[in-house]
Protein backbone atom coordinates (compact mmCIF):
# COMPACT_ATOMS: atom_id res chain seq x y z
CA UNK A 1 0.00 0.00 0.00
CA UNK A 2 0.97 3.71 0.30
CA UNK A 3 4.15 4.64 2.18
CA UNK A 4 4.18 8.53 2.70
CA UNK A 5 5.91 8.29 6.18
CA UNK A 6 8.07 10.89 7.08
CA UNK A 7 10.64 12.43 4.03
CA UNK A 8 8.93 10.26 1.66
CA UNK A 9 6.62 12.29 0.73
CA UNK A 10 8.71 15.63 0.31
CA UNK A 11 10.60 13.15 -1.96
CA UNK A 12 8.13 12.01 -4.33
CA UNK A 13 6.70 15.29 -4.89
CA UNK A 14 10.52 16.29 -5.87
CA UNK A 15 10.71 13.47 -7.90
CA UNK A 16 7.64 14.21 -9.67
CA UNK A 17 8.71 17.84 -10.25
CA UNK A 18 12.40 16.72 -11.23
CA UNK A 19 10.80 14.30 -13.92
CA UNK A 20 7.92 16.59 -14.99
CA UNK A 21 10.32 19.76 -15.48
CA UNK A 22 12.91 17.57 -17.47
CA UNK A 23 9.73 16.63 -19.81
CA UNK A 24 8.75 20.20 -20.26
CA UNK A 25 12.23 21.31 -21.00
CA UNK A 26 12.68 19.05 -23.66
CA UNK A 27 9.02 19.47 -24.82
CA UNK A 28 10.08 23.51 -25.08
CA UNK A 29 13.45 23.06 -26.73
CA UNK A 30 11.57 21.02 -29.25
CA UNK A 31 9.07 23.67 -30.20
CA UNK A 32 11.87 26.11 -30.24
CA UNK A 33 14.04 24.48 -32.78
CA UNK A 34 10.65 23.84 -35.23
CA UNK A 35 10.67 27.96 -35.15
CA UNK A 36 6.72 27.04 -34.27
CA UNK A 37 4.39 29.80 -34.12
CA UNK A 38 2.61 29.26 -31.24
CA UNK A 39 0.48 32.27 -30.20
CA UNK A 40 -0.50 32.11 -33.88
CA UNK A 41 -1.27 28.81 -33.58
CA UNK A 42 -2.81 29.24 -30.36
CA UNK A 43 -5.50 31.61 -31.65
CA UNK A 44 -6.25 29.52 -34.83
CA UNK A 45 -7.44 26.49 -32.34
CA UNK A 46 -9.30 28.85 -30.18
CA UNK A 47 -11.43 30.22 -33.56
CA UNK A 48 -11.87 26.85 -35.03
CA UNK A 49 -15.06 24.62 -35.68
CA UNK A 50 -14.01 21.27 -33.92
CA UNK A 51 -16.94 18.80 -35.38
CA UNK A 52 -14.90 15.67 -35.42
CA UNK A 53 -12.30 15.13 -36.15
CA UNK A 54 -10.24 18.08 -36.19
CA UNK A 55 -6.56 17.29 -35.11
CA UNK A 56 -4.84 20.77 -33.21
CA UNK A 57 -1.87 19.27 -34.12
CA UNK A 58 -2.73 20.36 -38.33
CA UNK A 59 -4.18 23.67 -37.14
CA UNK A 60 -1.72 24.94 -34.46
CA UNK A 61 0.96 23.09 -34.60
CA UNK A 62 2.80 20.95 -31.29
CA UNK A 63 3.62 24.11 -29.36
CA UNK A 64 0.22 25.41 -29.96
CA UNK A 65 -1.85 22.47 -29.49
CA UNK A 66 0.48 21.94 -26.00
CA UNK A 67 -0.37 25.40 -24.97
CA UNK A 68 -4.08 24.85 -25.11
CA UNK A 69 -3.77 21.30 -23.40
CA UNK A 70 -1.82 22.78 -20.80
CA UNK A 71 -4.11 25.71 -20.42
CA UNK A 72 -7.15 22.84 -20.18
CA UNK A 73 -5.75 20.84 -17.55
CA UNK A 74 -4.28 23.94 -15.44
CA UNK A 75 -7.97 25.23 -15.44
CA UNK A 76 -9.39 21.91 -14.29
CA UNK A 77 -6.89 20.86 -11.77
CA UNK A 78 -7.26 24.42 -10.34
CA UNK A 79 -10.62 23.95 -9.96
CA UNK A 80 -10.53 20.55 -8.24
CA UNK A 81 -7.77 22.38 -5.74
CA UNK A 82 -9.93 25.08 -5.28
CA UNK A 83 -13.19 23.43 -4.51
CA UNK A 84 -10.72 20.87 -2.15
CA UNK A 85 -12.31 17.64 -4.35
CA UNK A 86 -10.51 14.35 -3.26
CA UNK A 87 -8.40 12.78 -5.69
CA UNK A 88 -9.98 9.86 -6.67
CA UNK A 89 -9.80 7.20 -9.79
CA UNK A 90 -12.43 9.14 -11.24
CA UNK A 91 -11.36 12.51 -10.69
CA UNK A 92 -7.98 10.62 -12.61
CA UNK A 93 -9.96 9.64 -15.60
CA UNK A 94 -11.49 13.51 -15.87
CA UNK A 95 -7.90 14.66 -15.82
CA UNK A 96 -6.27 12.28 -18.63
CA UNK A 97 -9.30 12.67 -20.67
CA UNK A 98 -10.17 16.27 -20.92
CA UNK A 99 -7.02 16.90 -21.41
CA UNK A 100 -6.39 14.07 -23.68
CA UNK A 101 -8.85 15.89 -25.92
CA UNK A 102 -7.40 19.25 -25.70
CA UNK A 103 -5.26 17.79 -28.29
CA UNK A 104 -8.88 17.54 -30.97
CA UNK A 105 -12.17 18.94 -30.15
CA UNK A 106 -11.78 20.96 -27.04
CA UNK A 107 -10.03 24.19 -26.15
CA UNK A 108 -9.60 26.92 -23.51
CA UNK A 109 -12.47 28.61 -24.72
CA UNK A 110 -15.14 26.52 -25.82
CA UNK A 111 -15.36 24.67 -22.65
CA UNK A 112 -15.91 27.49 -20.65
CA UNK A 113 -19.47 27.78 -21.07
CA UNK A 114 -20.37 24.82 -19.97
CA UNK A 115 -18.84 24.95 -16.68
CA UNK A 116 -20.82 28.11 -16.16
CA UNK A 117 -23.92 25.87 -16.89
CA UNK A 118 -22.74 23.40 -14.24
CA UNK A 119 -22.24 26.24 -11.95
CA UNK A 120 -25.86 27.81 -12.55
CA UNK A 121 -27.43 23.96 -11.60
CA UNK A 122 -25.91 23.27 -8.21
CA UNK A 123 -27.23 27.09 -7.53
CA UNK A 124 -30.34 25.72 -8.21
CA UNK A 125 -30.25 22.48 -6.43
CA UNK A 126 -28.10 23.90 -3.99
CA UNK A 127 -25.53 21.72 -3.67
CA UNK A 128 -22.10 22.31 -3.87
CA UNK A 129 -20.52 22.89 -7.63
CA UNK A 130 -17.62 20.08 -6.13
CA UNK A 131 -20.36 17.37 -6.37
CA UNK A 132 -21.25 18.02 -9.85
CA UNK A 133 -17.32 19.19 -11.22
CA UNK A 134 -16.21 15.55 -12.62
CA UNK A 135 -19.36 15.52 -14.50
CA UNK A 136 -19.09 18.82 -15.41
CA UNK A 137 -15.77 18.15 -16.98
CA UNK A 138 -16.50 14.99 -19.04
CA UNK A 139 -19.26 16.92 -20.49
CA UNK A 140 -17.02 19.21 -22.12
CA UNK A 141 -17.22 16.46 -24.75
CA UNK A 142 -20.00 18.53 -26.21
CA UNK A 143 -17.77 21.70 -26.47
CA UNK A 144 -18.04 21.13 -30.26
CA UNK A 145 -21.45 22.27 -30.11
CA UNK A 146 -20.25 25.68 -28.74
CA UNK A 147 -17.50 26.14 -31.41
CA UNK A 148 -20.23 25.25 -34.44
CA UNK A 149 -22.27 28.07 -33.34
CA UNK A 150 -20.23 31.00 -32.78
CA UNK A 151 -17.89 30.55 -35.94
CA UNK A 152 -20.22 28.68 -38.32
CA UNK A 153 -19.15 30.87 -41.22
CA UNK A 154 -22.58 29.88 -42.64
CA UNK A 155 -24.80 31.42 -40.02
CA UNK A 156 -22.41 34.06 -38.43
CA UNK A 157 -23.83 36.91 -37.06
CA UNK A 158 -23.64 39.25 -33.97
CA UNK A 159 -25.37 37.10 -31.80
CA UNK A 160 -23.22 34.13 -32.83
CA UNK A 161 -20.97 34.08 -29.57
CA UNK A 162 -23.42 34.87 -27.38
CA UNK A 163 -25.33 32.44 -28.84
CA UNK A 164 -22.93 29.89 -28.07
CA UNK A 165 -22.60 30.58 -24.46
CA UNK A 166 -26.15 30.15 -23.93
CA UNK A 167 -25.96 26.59 -25.65
CA UNK A 168 -22.90 25.81 -23.99
CA UNK A 169 -25.11 27.30 -20.30
CA UNK A 170 -27.85 25.00 -20.90
CA UNK A 171 -25.83 22.05 -21.70
CA UNK A 172 -23.82 22.02 -18.28
CA UNK A 173 -27.39 22.99 -16.44
CA UNK A 174 -29.20 19.57 -17.90
CA UNK A 175 -26.66 17.42 -18.80
CA UNK A 176 -26.06 15.94 -14.64
CA UNK A 177 -29.79 14.70 -14.01
CA UNK A 178 -30.02 13.15 -17.50
CA UNK A 179 -26.20 11.46 -16.98
CA UNK A 180 -27.90 10.07 -13.72
CA UNK A 181 -30.54 8.22 -15.62
CA UNK A 182 -28.97 7.13 -18.56
CA UNK A 183 -25.97 5.40 -16.69
CA UNK A 184 -28.52 2.58 -15.11
CA UNK A 185 -29.45 1.55 -19.30
CA UNK A 186 -25.70 0.17 -19.44
CA UNK A 187 -25.52 -0.43 -15.82
CA UNK A 188 -22.04 0.83 -15.33
CA UNK A 189 -20.52 -1.89 -17.97
CA UNK A 190 -19.99 1.61 -19.90
CA UNK A 191 -16.64 3.26 -18.33
CA UNK A 192 -17.44 6.37 -20.63
CA UNK A 193 -21.29 7.04 -19.22
CA UNK A 194 -20.79 10.84 -20.00
CA UNK A 195 -20.19 9.88 -23.49
CA UNK A 196 -23.55 8.03 -23.89
CA UNK A 197 -25.41 10.67 -22.66
CA UNK A 198 -23.55 13.32 -24.58
CA UNK A 199 -24.69 11.38 -27.35
CA UNK A 200 -28.46 11.27 -26.55
CA UNK A 201 -28.17 15.09 -25.81
CA UNK A 202 -26.33 15.60 -28.84
CA UNK A 203 -28.57 14.01 -30.94
CA UNK A 204 -31.55 16.26 -29.63
CA UNK A 205 -29.29 19.23 -30.51
CA UNK A 206 -28.04 18.51 -33.90
CA UNK A 207 -31.20 18.02 -34.66
CA UNK A 208 -32.48 21.34 -33.67
CA UNK A 209 -29.50 22.83 -35.41
CA UNK A 210 -30.11 20.96 -38.47
CA UNK A 211 -33.85 21.86 -38.80
CA UNK A 212 -32.96 25.72 -38.38
CA UNK A 213 -30.13 24.83 -41.76
CA UNK A 214 -27.21 24.56 -39.67
CA UNK A 215 -24.78 22.97 -42.10
CA UNK A 216 -22.64 20.59 -40.19
CA UNK A 217 -19.92 19.13 -41.80
CA UNK A 218 -17.95 16.16 -40.27
CA UNK A 219 -13.79 16.33 -41.31
CA UNK A 220 -11.19 14.06 -40.99
CA UNK A 221 -8.01 16.41 -40.32
CA UNK A 222 -5.30 14.21 -38.84
CA UNK A 223 -1.58 14.78 -38.58
CA UNK A 224 1.22 12.73 -39.38
CA UNK A 225 4.35 14.71 -38.99
CA UNK A 226 4.86 14.27 -34.84
CA UNK A 227 4.37 10.78 -34.62
CA UNK A 228 8.26 10.24 -33.09
CA UNK A 229 8.07 13.43 -30.74
CA UNK A 230 4.33 12.32 -29.35
CA UNK A 231 6.11 8.58 -28.99
CA UNK A 232 8.88 10.36 -26.85
CA UNK A 233 6.67 12.47 -24.58
CA UNK A 234 4.51 8.96 -24.11
CA UNK A 235 7.54 7.32 -23.40
CA UNK A 236 8.13 9.73 -20.76
CA UNK A 237 5.06 10.20 -19.45
CA UNK A 238 4.41 6.53 -19.10
CA UNK A 239 7.88 5.92 -17.64
CA UNK A 240 7.20 8.36 -14.69
CA UNK A 241 4.02 7.25 -13.46
CA UNK A 242 5.35 3.79 -13.14
CA UNK A 243 8.56 5.58 -11.29
CA UNK A 244 6.06 7.48 -8.77
CA UNK A 245 4.00 4.40 -8.48
CA UNK A 246 6.84 2.38 -7.65
CA UNK A 247 8.20 4.65 -5.16
CA UNK A 248 5.05 5.49 -3.67
CA UNK A 249 3.96 1.53 -2.77
CA UNK A 250 7.19 1.38 -1.08
CA UNK A 251 9.20 0.75 -4.18
CA UNK A 252 7.14 -2.73 -4.90
CA UNK A 253 4.89 -4.04 -7.71
CA UNK A 254 3.55 -5.62 -4.56
CA UNK A 255 -0.82 -6.21 -4.80
CA UNK A 256 -0.76 -5.62 -8.52
CA UNK A 257 -1.92 -9.23 -9.03
CA UNK A 258 -4.97 -7.78 -6.66
CA UNK A 259 -5.68 -5.17 -9.21
CA UNK A 260 -5.07 -7.22 -12.49
CA UNK A 261 -8.16 -9.79 -10.73
CA UNK A 262 -10.29 -7.06 -10.20
CA UNK A 263 -13.53 -6.97 -12.66
CA UNK A 264 -13.47 -3.06 -13.29
CA UNK A 265 -17.17 -3.19 -12.83
CA UNK A 266 -17.62 0.25 -10.88
CA UNK A 267 -14.00 0.13 -9.60
CA UNK A 268 -12.52 2.96 -8.20
CA UNK A 269 -8.60 1.56 -7.93
CA UNK A 270 -7.24 4.58 -6.22
CA UNK A 271 -9.85 3.94 -3.02
CA UNK A 272 -9.51 0.18 -3.56
CA UNK A 273 -5.72 -0.44 -3.72
CA UNK A 274 -4.09 3.11 -3.31
CA UNK A 275 -2.21 5.93 -5.23
CA UNK A 276 0.84 3.78 -5.88
CA UNK A 277 -0.73 0.97 -7.61
CA UNK A 278 -2.93 2.99 -9.48
CA UNK A 279 0.09 4.94 -10.72
CA UNK A 280 2.06 1.40 -12.14
CA UNK A 281 -1.30 0.53 -13.68
CA UNK A 282 -1.66 3.84 -15.38
CA UNK A 283 1.83 3.90 -16.74
CA UNK A 284 1.56 0.09 -17.78
CA UNK A 285 -1.95 0.77 -19.51
CA UNK A 286 0.04 3.50 -21.30
CA UNK A 287 2.82 1.25 -22.64
CA UNK A 288 -0.59 -1.06 -23.87
CA UNK A 289 -2.58 1.44 -25.19
CA UNK A 290 0.49 3.15 -27.43
CA UNK A 291 1.31 -0.18 -28.84
CA UNK A 292 -1.87 -0.97 -30.02
CA UNK A 293 -1.57 1.75 -33.20
CA UNK A 294 1.80 0.83 -33.38
CA UNK A 295 1.09 -2.74 -33.57
CA UNK A 296 -1.47 -2.48 -36.82
CA UNK A 297 0.89 0.45 -38.40
CA UNK A 298 -0.70 3.47 -37.59
CA UNK A 299 1.29 6.78 -36.63
CA UNK A 300 0.24 8.67 -33.31
CA UNK A 301 -1.96 11.98 -34.02
CA UNK A 302 -3.73 14.23 -31.72
CA UNK A 303 -7.69 11.76 -31.81
CA UNK A 304 -5.01 8.81 -31.07
CA UNK A 305 -2.90 10.66 -28.41
CA UNK A 306 -6.27 11.32 -26.90
CA UNK A 307 -7.42 7.53 -26.93
CA UNK A 308 -4.08 7.06 -25.14
CA UNK A 309 -4.45 8.49 -22.29
CA UNK A 310 -8.15 8.22 -21.99
CA UNK A 311 -7.11 4.47 -21.40
CA UNK A 312 -4.37 5.62 -18.89
CA UNK A 313 -7.12 7.90 -16.77
CA UNK A 314 -9.41 4.83 -16.96
CA UNK A 315 -6.80 2.95 -15.55
CA UNK A 316 -7.63 4.17 -11.75
CA UNK A 317 -10.73 3.74 -12.38
CA UNK A 318 -11.66 -0.12 -13.94
CA UNK A 319 -8.92 -0.72 -16.84
CA UNK A 320 -6.31 -3.03 -16.63
CA UNK A 321 -4.28 -5.05 -19.12
CA UNK A 322 -6.93 -7.87 -18.83
CA UNK A 323 -9.92 -6.98 -19.25
CA UNK A 324 -9.05 -4.62 -22.06
CA UNK A 325 -7.33 -6.36 -24.44
CA UNK A 326 -9.76 -8.55 -25.21
CA UNK A 327 -11.67 -5.85 -26.20
CA UNK A 328 -8.90 -4.60 -28.90
CA UNK A 329 -8.63 -7.61 -30.15
CA UNK A 330 -12.34 -8.00 -31.09
CA UNK A 331 -12.09 -4.65 -32.71
CA UNK A 332 -9.26 -5.44 -35.07
CA UNK A 333 -10.91 -8.66 -36.10
CA UNK A 334 -14.13 -6.73 -36.57
CA UNK A 335 -12.19 -4.89 -39.97
CA UNK A 336 -11.87 -8.11 -41.47
CA UNK A 337 -13.85 -8.08 -44.76
CA UNK A 338 -14.62 -4.19 -43.74
CA UNK A 339 -13.06 -1.27 -46.07
CA UNK A 340 -11.91 0.71 -42.71
CA UNK A 341 -8.70 2.21 -42.54
CA UNK A 342 -5.74 1.25 -40.11
CA UNK A 343 -6.53 5.16 -38.06
CA UNK A 344 -10.36 3.61 -37.42
CA UNK A 345 -8.89 0.62 -36.82
CA UNK A 346 -6.98 1.92 -33.54
CA UNK A 347 -9.47 5.16 -32.50
CA UNK A 348 -11.94 2.28 -32.41
CA UNK A 349 -9.99 0.09 -30.54
CA UNK A 350 -8.60 2.88 -27.79
CA UNK A 351 -12.05 4.31 -26.99
CA UNK A 352 -13.78 0.76 -27.34
CA UNK A 353 -11.96 0.05 -24.45
CA UNK A 354 -15.02 1.59 -22.29
CA UNK A 355 -16.49 -1.91 -22.09
CA UNK A 356 -13.95 -3.67 -20.46
CA UNK A 357 -15.91 -3.87 -17.42
CA UNK A 358 -17.69 -6.78 -19.74
CA UNK A 359 -14.73 -8.87 -20.62
CA UNK A 360 -13.65 -8.44 -16.55
CA UNK A 361 -17.18 -9.73 -15.63
CA UNK A 362 -18.37 -12.04 -18.15
CA UNK A 363 -14.82 -13.14 -19.23
CA UNK A 364 -12.55 -12.60 -22.52
CA UNK A 365 -15.18 -14.36 -25.17
CA UNK A 366 -17.87 -11.98 -24.56
CA UNK A 367 -15.10 -9.37 -24.48
CA UNK A 368 -13.82 -9.92 -27.56
CA UNK A 369 -17.69 -10.13 -28.86
CA UNK A 370 -18.61 -6.34 -27.47
CA UNK A 371 -15.03 -5.34 -29.31
CA UNK A 372 -15.93 -7.12 -32.15
CA UNK A 373 -19.98 -5.24 -31.73
CA UNK A 374 -18.51 -1.86 -31.49
CA UNK A 375 -16.73 -1.19 -34.01
CA UNK A 376 -19.51 -1.90 -36.19
CA UNK A 377 -21.81 0.30 -33.94
CA UNK A 378 -19.45 3.34 -34.18
CA UNK A 379 -19.01 3.20 -37.87
CA UNK A 380 -22.96 4.58 -38.20
CA UNK A 381 -23.82 6.42 -34.79
CA UNK A 382 -21.76 9.73 -35.19
CA UNK A 383 -24.16 10.81 -38.15
CA UNK A 384 -27.28 11.04 -35.00
CA UNK A 385 -24.98 14.08 -33.33
CA UNK A 386 -23.18 15.33 -36.63
CA UNK A 387 -19.91 14.33 -35.32
CA UNK A 388 -20.79 17.30 -32.20
CA UNK A 389 -20.31 14.54 -29.67
CA UNK A 390 -16.45 13.82 -28.78
CA UNK A 391 -17.07 10.97 -27.06
CA UNK A 392 -18.78 9.61 -30.06
CA UNK A 393 -17.41 5.69 -29.01
CA UNK A 394 -18.95 6.13 -26.03
CA UNK A 395 -22.00 6.57 -27.31
CA UNK A 396 -21.34 3.71 -29.37
CA UNK A 397 -20.12 1.40 -25.94
CA UNK A 398 -23.32 2.76 -24.00
CA UNK A 399 -25.90 1.13 -26.94
CA UNK A 400 -23.67 -1.71 -26.89
CA UNK A 401 -23.60 -2.50 -23.37
CA UNK A 402 -27.36 -1.99 -22.99
CA UNK A 403 -27.70 -4.70 -26.31
CA UNK A 404 -25.76 -6.97 -25.13
CA UNK A 405 -26.07 -7.21 -21.07
CA UNK A 406 -29.64 -9.34 -21.57
CA UNK A 407 -28.09 -11.20 -24.12
CA UNK A 408 -25.18 -12.61 -22.14
CA UNK A 409 -27.43 -12.76 -19.05
CA UNK A 410 -30.10 -15.09 -21.21
CA UNK A 411 -27.28 -17.41 -22.08
CA UNK A 412 -25.59 -17.35 -18.57
CA UNK A 413 -28.53 -18.11 -17.37
CA UNK A 414 -29.43 -21.05 -19.36
CA UNK A 415 -26.32 -22.38 -19.36
CA UNK A 416 -26.75 -22.33 -15.03
CA UNK A 417 -30.28 -24.05 -15.47
CA UNK A 418 -28.60 -26.63 -17.58
CA UNK A 419 -25.72 -26.89 -15.20
CA UNK A 420 -28.12 -27.18 -12.09
CA UNK A 421 -30.06 -29.80 -13.84
CA UNK A 422 -26.94 -32.02 -14.41
CA UNK A 423 -26.33 -31.29 -10.83
CA UNK A 424 -29.76 -32.65 -9.44
CA UNK A 425 -29.81 -35.75 -11.93
CA UNK A 426 -26.54 -36.66 -10.64
CA UNK A 427 -28.06 -36.52 -6.96
CA UNK A 428 -30.70 -38.25 -7.92
CA UNK A 429 -28.52 -41.10 -9.64
CA UNK A 430 -26.07 -40.76 -6.49
CA UNK A 431 -29.11 -41.21 -4.30
CA UNK A 432 -30.74 -44.10 -6.16
CA UNK A 433 -27.45 -45.96 -5.96
CA UNK A 434 -27.36 -45.61 -2.05
CA UNK A 435 -31.13 -46.56 -1.71
CA UNK A 436 -30.37 -50.25 -3.98
CA UNK A 437 -26.78 -50.61 -2.39
CA UNK A 438 -28.61 -50.55 1.55
CA UNK A 439 -31.45 -52.79 -0.48
CA UNK A 440 -28.57 -55.42 -1.21
CA UNK A 441 -27.54 -55.18 2.78
CA UNK A 442 -30.22 -55.88 3.94
CA UNK A 443 -31.32 -58.75 1.20
CA UNK A 444 -28.09 -60.07 2.52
Amino acid sequence: MDNFKGERSKKIRALTTLLIGILVALFILFVINRREKVITGFITILTSQTVLITDFLVLGGIGATFLNAFLVFLFNYSLIKLLKVEITGIVLASFFTVFGFSFFGKNILNILPIYVGGILYSKYEGINFKDVIVTISFTSALAPFISEVAFSVDKFNDLSYVNAIVLGGIIGFIVTPLAKKMAGFHEGFNLYNLGFTGGILGAVLASIMKLYKFNIKPQRIISTEYDFALKMICIGTFLLLIAIGFYINDKSFKGYKSLLKDTGLKSDFVVKYGYGLTFINMGIMGFVAMAYPILIGETLNGPLLAGILTIVGFSAYGKHIFNTVPILIGVYLAHFGSTSDTFVIALSGLFGTSLAPIAGVYGVFWGIVAGWLHFAVVQSIGIIHGGLNLYNNGFSAGIVAGFLLPIINTVRERHQKGRLKYLERHKEMYHMMKRLENSDEENN
